[in-house]
């Protein structure tokens, strides 16, 4: 995904900024997210970041890593307090939000981490279909004036305008 972002990026203005980062460990993961400790709040290219996208594979409320799993309470930790300025966390990864127990985790993430909203998928999902809802989404966001009044609009606009997009269940869920 990274060379796509970089070449959305590029059509945006102001440009789009990426901070691309490898994790295998809710250690990892914390080293980052760590609310006003980890690197992404002391980093100038990454805080007060509006998106953080996160690439992995995925099951129901969890992350799965080349190295194991990062369940739900464990992602409530890594981002809890981000609520301090308009932010939005997309779970790039399969089946996240799928079932109760995909809810579950969409509801209580917002609830520790504050941020406006989570976006997802509910469903096992290809490659590149995946790749094209979310640069259509994340295209449709920035190039917004005012993109968290029309989020819920934003993400509708996807599902009318990209089959592919209903089909693998991308959600919003919104505090």
């Amino acid at each position: 995904m990274l060379p796509f972002f970089e070449g959305l990026a590029a059509q945006l203005d102001p440009p789009l900024r990426i901070a691309h980062r490898h994790v295998d460990s809710i250690e990892q993961l914390l080293g980052y997210s760590r609310y006003k400790k980890g690197l992404l709040w002391r980093d100038r290219e990454t805080f007060d970041t509006p998106v953080y996208y996160l690439s992995f594979h995925g099951a129901p409320g969890r992350l799965v890593t080349a190295l194991g799993r990062i369940g739900a309470k464990e992602l409530c930790r890594a981002f809890a307090g981000w609520g301090s300025y308009d932010n939005l966390v997309y779970f790039g990864a399969c089946s996240v939000f799928k079932g109760k127990r995909g809810e579950r985790f969409a509801r209580d993430f917002l609830a520790a981490s504050g941020c406006r909203a989570v976006l997802g998928y509910t469903t096992e999902v290809a490659w590149m279909g995946s790749m094209v809802a979310d640069l259509l989404l994340l295209q449709r966001f920035y190039a917004d004036p005012k993109p968290w009044k029309n989020l819920r609009k934003i993400h509708q606009s996807v599902l009318e305008d990209y089959a592919p997009a209903r089909r693998m269940g991308l959600v919003l869920h919104a505090g």
